[in-house]
């Protein structure tokens, strides 16, 4: 992943995600998948965003000075702690996001100083996407095969 790629997506997820608060959740047609809903209520425009995750991902109780760097050394949940993580993280306000600088992992950090992890290196698939739950194609970021990322947002955003 290009450095000024890294940059640029992180000012675009902290854009969306900051002061937002995850409000839904949803599983996917296998255990694999898991659709969190954020919604900023101090927002009119831009307010809901939906992050698609399609590879493993975990709640840590506090920042670390190290992150996974492989999917395979993301602790395993099963579908009931996964529900646990989110449960336990709800309506908390996103305090800040960044992305892994080799790949994006998409690191994001609560109120509560807890933090959402979930990996960003597959090199066959994606593995996550956030982007408007109603089909919007104004904002979309994926962390695409391979550890890079593609981010669409509008043209006047920088």
């Amino acid at each position: 992943m290009k450095i000024e790629d890294q940059k640029f997506a992180e000012r675009v997820l902290k854009h969306l995600l900051i002061g937002s608060q995850i409000d839904g959740l949803k599983f996917g047609i296998n255990s694999s998948t898991t659709l969190l809903y954020f919604t900023n209520y101090n927002r009119k425009d831009d307010g809901d965003f939906v992050l698609n995750i399609e590879t493993n991902w975990t709640v840590y109780p506090e920042a670390c000075d190290t992150y996974p760097s492989s999917e395979g050394e993301v602790p395993f949940n099963t579908e009931e702690q996964h529900f646990k993580h989110i449960w336990d993280i709800r309506r908390q306000k996103v305090v800040n996001v960044q992305l892994d600088t080799v790949s994006p992992h998409l690191i994001i950090s609560l109120e509560s100083g807890r933090v959402l992890f979930v990996n960003g290196y597959d090199p066959t698939y994606e593995c996550w996407q956030l982007g408007d739950p109603f089909g919007g194609v104004d904002w979309l970021l994926v962390a695409t095969p391979g550890g890079d990322i593609a981010i669409w947002c509008p043209s006047e955003f920088e």
